[in-house]
Order: C-alpha cells, then sequence, then structure tokens
C-alpha cells in the first residue's frame, strides 16, 4: 500500500474512533465550506463503517425523515438492502443526509476481487452548491490531509476521489461538485468491510 493510502487509512481509522462524538461545538458557526465539511464528517466520515450511527446521528439532530416516493430518489446506483435520507435545514439553507447498506454488484466484484465478499456502508450530504473558487475542495483536501487521486467529469459534475484500503476495509470519499452553475453538490463516503 503506498504512502497515500496508509494516511488516508489511518485519517478513516481516526475518524472511526471518534464514532458518536457529535459536538455540535466544533462546528464553525458561520455558514460556509469549512462548516458544510465538518458536517460531512460528524455526520459521514466519523460513523463509517456504522449505519447505525449514521441514523443515530440524524436522530440527535432531528432531521425529517424522507420516507415513500421521495426516498426512492436518494436509491444509489446499486439498489440498497437498507437506506434512510433525512432533510434539515442550517443557518438558512437546506441539505439532505443520505445513509445506505449495499453488497456489491458484479461489475465491483469483478474490478475489486478482494472485496467480492463484503458490505458497503455508503453515507452523502448533499448541499446547496454555493462555492465560487471550490472552497469546499480546499476544506475537504484539509481534512483528508492530500490532493484528490483522481478528478473527472461526469455529466454535469467536476468529481474528485479519494482511495484508501487495509486489509479488511476499502474507502472512497467523492466531492460532486456542479461543473458550471447547479443547484447541489454532493460530498459522500463509502466503506467496504469484508464479510
Amino acid at each position: 500500500m503506498g504512502t497515500h493510502a496508509r494516511r488516508f487509512s489511518f485519517l478513516l481509522a481516526g475518524a472511526l474512533a471518534l464514532s458518536g462524538s457529535l459536538d455540535a461545538q466544533g462546528l464553525p458557526k458561520e455558514k460556509g465550506p469549512a462548516r458544510i465539511v465538518s458536517m460531512f464528517n460528524i455526520y459521514c466520515l466519523s460513523q463509517l463503517p456504522d449505519l447505525d450511527g449514521v441514523t443515530q446521528a440524524a436522530g440527535f439532530g432531528e432531521f425529517a425523515q424522507i420516507t415513500g416516493e421521495e426516498l426512492e430518489q436518494y436509491q444509489p446506483a446499486v439498489p440498497a438492502e437498507t437506506l434512510h435520507a433525512w432533510r434539515f435545514h442550517d443557518l438558512g439553507a437546506e441539505y439532505v443526509l443520505t445513509a445506505a447498506r449495499t453488497k456489491p454488484d458484479a461489475t465491483f466484484k469483478k474490478q475489486v476481487p478482494a472485496f467480492a465478499k463484503s458490505t458497503s456502508v455508503a453515507c452523502s450530504l448533499l448541499f446547496p452548491a454555493t462555492d465560487p473558487g471550490d472552497a469546499v475542495l480546499k476544506q475537504i483536501v484539509g481534512l483528508l490531509g492530500r490532493p484528490a487521486d483522481e478528478t473527472w467529469d461526469e455529466g454535469k459534475m467536476r468529481v474528485h476521489a479519494w482511495s484508501g484500503q487495509t486489509n479488511k476495509m476499502l474507502s472512497h470519499v467523492h466531492y460532486y461538485a456542479p461543473a458550471k452553475d447547479g443547484p447541489t453538490a454532493v460530498l459522500s463516503a463509502t466503506t467496504f468491510v469484508k464479510d
């Protein structure tokens, strides 16, 4: 494993050690990129791979659960065994937090055979894309301690991706930013844990 992968794994291991520590005092007081990335860290990164931790974090925040047909719009590409989504407001902006548990599909198993027998837990924070100069990217780079491993265009989104791996876990963090003006950006983390 390369130096960057080890560093990312150590960061994720450190975040996992913080699981359950929801200290609102840790959020910057003013809205903006630092607060968004802090929310992503508290509600997603520090909870993974514990789906129940994400659910509890949403409960502590008294977020409004999304159900029924509206929930289906948050279904991942590989249909989730368990899917949750919540809407909440923070300093005048609307956010959506999602969490899902899935098994790998055939394509993933072929691409990453070492994790063919695994379970993934994913968590995403959808937020208003009002980020001139891409300060969210700067904040997530600061949190993860390194620039993105890869960057590409996917439809109308610019995707920045980080990966890390240990013997038992494979983790990905993605930042989906509108390539031009767009209403929503996404920070997403997925962890595959061997069964």
